[in-house]
């Protein structure tokens, strides 16, 4: 495994807290470059931003690692901030790019987990084979389940933070986008995937749709722009919403909906 780098994100704090020194002498045991930084909980600072950013480093970095306690993985705040990390990590690395959880006092259960987390890897440290598990994803490679939409994010004190979504395939004759809880919707464009344009014309744009989906009421915006593989629908919502819906305008045959829990 020499040269390959891992990048270790620490979520436990405080005094009485575990320390990292066990975990990352058990990753030297396997020959892999070790870099990392303690988690930053700042949602109203979006700092999950800039770890998002260092991880698409292809030449940075070739796996990540995050390892916290029970507490930790259930902050309904880490959740949403490590949703839009990955977000951002699967769709700058692919689903290819390796992404573990480890649980240094439980192990982690894939369904309790929110939506975009749940097919990632989750280890326990009472496993003493955790280290080998790590070194065999770069000699047995496992892509993650692909999904048939592009979702990303972007988050910065002064544009705020957005959601990138679009298709991967094929294309979207009109889109909607819907948060619910604590979140709420103040802008929407379309443009090429992966810029945010600076302006754009939206075709028959609509804004404050209510609906319903599982007994969770949602808030959305919509346009009937069409979206192609190479195009985006940027939205920009303040606060943090539990849960995401998006899919065809709801006046086409698309109008199928994606439900994504981020916390």
């Amino acid at each position: 495994m020499a040269g390959k780098k891992v990048w270790v994100t620490w979520m436990p704090t405080g005094k009485s807290a575990p320390r990292p020194d066990a975990i990352l002498s058990a990753l030297g045991t396997v020959g892999m470059e070790l870099e990392g930084a303690p988690w930053i909980d700042d949602l109203q600072k979006m700092a999950w931003y800039e770890l998002g950013s260092l991880l698409v480093e292809a030449a940075r970095v070739d796996l990540w690692l995050v390892a916290g306690t029970r507490d930790d993985f259930q902050s309904l705040q880490n959740r949403h901030a490590l949703s839009l990390v990955t977000a951002m990590v699967r769709e700058g690395r692919g689903s290819g790019f390796p992404i573990f959880f480890l649980g240094l006092d439980h192990a982690p259960e894939p369904e309790s987990m929110p939506t975009l987390l749940r097919d990632l890897r989750f280890l326990s440290a009472a496993d003493s084979n955790w280290p080998a598990k790590i070194a065999t994803a770069f000699l047995k490679p496992v892509r993650g389940a692909p999904w048939d939409f592009r979702i990303n994010a972007v988050g910065h004190p002064i544009i705020g933070q957005w959601f990138e979504i679009g298709p991967r395939e094929g294309e979207w004759a009109g889109v909607m986008f819907g948060v619910s809880g604590d979140g709420k919707i103040t802008h929407h464009m379309v443009g090429p995937k992966g810029q945010m344009p600076e302006k754009s014309v939206l075709e028959y744009p609509t804004e404050g749709i209510r609906a319903e989906v599982r007994g969770v009421e949602f808030t959305a915006w919509s346009v009937q722009n069409r979206i192609g593989p190479q195009d985006s629908y940027y939205v920009k919502v303040e606060g943090h919403p539990r849960t995401l819906l998006f899919g065809g305008h709801p006046g086409t045959d698309q109008a199928e909906v994606t439900v994504l829990k981020l916390s």
